[in-house]
């Protein structure tokens, strides 16, 4: 009969409805990270998450953050995750600072917390690519080819649909164009000048989430390049939860480090202990 071997304490955090299982460093040692991420997301047999985040304590307002998909694989930008490792931080005692630097293999990102949510500021290499002719529906349409951490493909269209994604995101993300790494696919309706939907199907995941960061990064990087919105967007995604981005260098040069302001909800929904069983 199998038993219990050890214990993982975890706590499950939602970004706008994106949600992760985070361990603080010293608690996952008993195991290798990518392992854990396999184990403990399933939504059938583990936690039910659609990411696992690692973090470490740096310094006093300054942590560390590594993020997998359920499938163990791991990635270097996260905006929903990096808003719930702030939150965690300062829940968990990592840091007593209500702003703080948070480390990702996609560069340093300050969080600040806020009453109503937590706001970050990228400065990463975010880079439109070009586009793609892709199948929607019947019909085709322009997607843009976006590298912002981890590559994403923005197709904007008229109307978002109502029902599930899956059969128009799933020939996107897996276009033998894209290469074997494939893309995560954001589907993005504006309703304005500041006013868009979006919907995502995140690779790794191999489904939809109900909100993405780096894909409505991706999605209004697009949307201001193409001339229909301004600097700023706000973005309501799948959760009913709304997203705010902002360019800092809208007009910098194509190829420079780009500053993007990432705003939007992160909570705490409880703390638990993961039986490892062998």
């Amino acid at each position: 009969m199998p038993r219990t071997v050890f214990s993982i304490p975890f706590s499950k955090y939602s970004g706008a409805g994106n949600d992760f299982a985070i361990v603080a460093e010293p608690d996952a040692r008993m195991m290798p990270a990518d392992a854990l991420a396999r184990l403990i997301c399933p939504r059938t047999t583990g936690v039910g998450v659609d990411g696992f985040i690692l973090v470490q304590r740096l310094a006093s307002d300054r942590v560390a953050a590594r993020f997998f998909n359920p499938d163990g694989s791991e990635f270097s930008t996260c905006g929903n995750g990096t808003r719930c490792v702030a939150r965690f931080a300062r829940h968990r005692g990592l840091t007593p600072a209500s702003s703080m630097d948070v480390e990702t293999a996609g560069g340093v990102v300050r969080a600040v917390l806020r009453e109503e949510g937590v706001a970050l500021d990228f400065e990463l290499d975010a880079r439109i690519e070009g586009t793609l002719s892709v199948p929607v529906g019947g019909d085709t349409a322009d997607g843009w080819r976006v590298r912002i951490g981890t590559p994403h493909l923005v197709v904007p269209i008229a109307r978002m649909p109502d029902g599930d994604i899956r059969p128009l995101a799933e020939p996107i993300r897996f276009h033998p164009e894209l290469g074997p790494e494939g893309t995560n696919v954001d589907f993005v309706a504006r309703h304005g000048r500041s006013d868009a939907t979006i919907r995502t199907y995140e690779r790794g995941v191999e489904g939809e989430t109900l909100a993405c960061g780096s894909g409505a990064m991706a999605a209004a990087l697009v949307l201001h390049r193409a001339g229909l919105t301004g600097e700023t967007v706000r973005l309501h995604t799948r959760s009913g939860e709304d997203l705010r981005v902002t360019l800092l260098d809208a007009g910098a040069a194509e190829g420079s480090l780009q500053r993007i302001r990432l705003e939007g909800p992160a909570r705490r929904i409880f703390d638990g202990e993961y039986p490892v069983v062998g």
